[in-house]
């Protein structure tokens, strides 16, 4: 316990800091994050190689593995997705869950793996376990800065909580999905979000590991092999790992690289961005051993979409940093930098907010 409550107070110290430096160069709060009421769920279950299979519920992707003995789930993703990936086993392959690997904490890759806590033993690095916590209970809405900060903004009242009735119904949650993410921050269950729970994230629905591991790890089930490897302390989260399905010449690649453009503002508050760049560095050298790269977002290709990823941050980090070294205002490299070359990727109207995040890991 105390060493979540080191890792919290850092957090919050690091949230206060950001909220300065954020305040004084991009007064613009980031956007709060919503989905359509009328997007309609697309759940599908697509064969990759040998044991090896990609499931999605729209652009959300994992991996999972059929053996023998049982199946080797990669991230649930979300409760009622679960159920249904949990029908889709008994139907198509007769055999239960027996693991869940996690690539992260992260609530939309991490969500409903307590659906498979009947059959199933859940692994992940031994970093995930603190984010599960919940931050001191002094936490207050005005130390939440990032990707949180419109939900603490919704607090219209000023009565510190944001009540569900503040909370507009389109909040971000899974397409079609009829799980609000507000009920994932609730940790209480009262109706109403405090600061801790803001901070935390929607957690709710992630169920704690079993297991956990420092460097890396294999699982063997029936005759197949899972490997996790911790990729390193990196502005996405502590906790990632790489998953590989060397049986079946398939490697999982979540959140940190994907076949999309990266996730608008990028940094998640953590800073770290030399670390990420190794990582996804040492990524692309893995990927290049197998066949089949899975993201979990975009379609499946190969490692030549690691090294468009990686080109990509390179790139905007040169005409971000040139842009800096002329003078020109953030809002200006948000008008003129315009990276067209990837237009034919999902995300391309993230790359102003892309601009804004290598800005901070620049100036920060």
């Amino acid at each position: 316990m105390r060493r979540v409550n080191i890792i919290y107070a850092g957090l919050i110290a690091a949230l206060a800091l950001t909220s300065v430096a954020f305040g004084q160069m991009a007064p613009q709060m980031p956007e709060l994050r919503r989905t359509p009421l009328d997007q309609e769920a697309v759940w599908t279950i697509e064969h990759i190689n040998g044991g090896a299979y990609r499931a999605m519920t729209n652009n959300h992707g994992t991996v999972f593995v059929v053996t023998s003995e049982g199946i080797i789930l990669a991230d649930p993703l979300s409760y009622e997705f679960a159920v249904w990936l949990k029908q889709e086993f008994a139907t198509r392959f007769g055999v239960p869950v027996k693991y869940v690997v996690y690539s992260h904490y992260h609530w939309d890759h991490a969500s409903g793996g307590g659906v498979f806590a009947d059959t199933a033993t859940f692994v992940a690095h031994e970093n995930l376990p603190a984010y599960l916590e919940m931050p001191p209970d002094s936490t207050t809405l005005s130390d939440v800065v990032g990707q949180y900060e419109p939900l603490a903004a919704l607090d219209a009242d000023g009565n510190g909580l944001v009540e569900l009735s503040e909370v507009p119904k389109d909040l971000q949650r899974f397409p079609g999905s009829k799980q609000s993410i507000f009920e994932g921050f609730d940790a209480n269950k009262d109706g109403a979000l405090n600061g801790a729970e803001v901070v935390r994230g929607a957690l709710g629905f992630v169920h704690p590991p079993d297991i956990t591991y420092s460097d890396e790890i294999e699982i063997t089930l029936g005759d197949q092999r899972v490997n996790l490897t911790w990729v390193g302390d990196m502005n996405h989260s502590s906790d990632t790992s790489l998953i590989t399905f060397p049986d079946d010449d398939v490697i999982l690649i979540v959140d940190y690289i994907s076949f999309r453009l990266p996730n608008r503002e990028m940094d998640y508050e953590l800073g770290k961005f030399e670390e990420w760049m190794n990582a996804i560095r040492l990524t692309e050298e893995q990927a290049k051993k197998y066949e089949f790269t899975a993201t979990g977002h975009g379609p499946v290709g190969n490692w030549e979409g690691v090294q468009r990823w990686r080109v990509y941050l390179e790139t905007l980090q040169n005409e971000v940093a040139a842009g800096i070294a002329a003078g020109k205002s953030l809002e200006d490299m948000q008008r003129d930098i315009k990276m067209e070359e990837y237009s034919d990727l999902e995300g391309f109207d993230w790359v102003d907010e892309n601009v804004l995040g290598m800005y901070h890991f620049l100036t920060d």
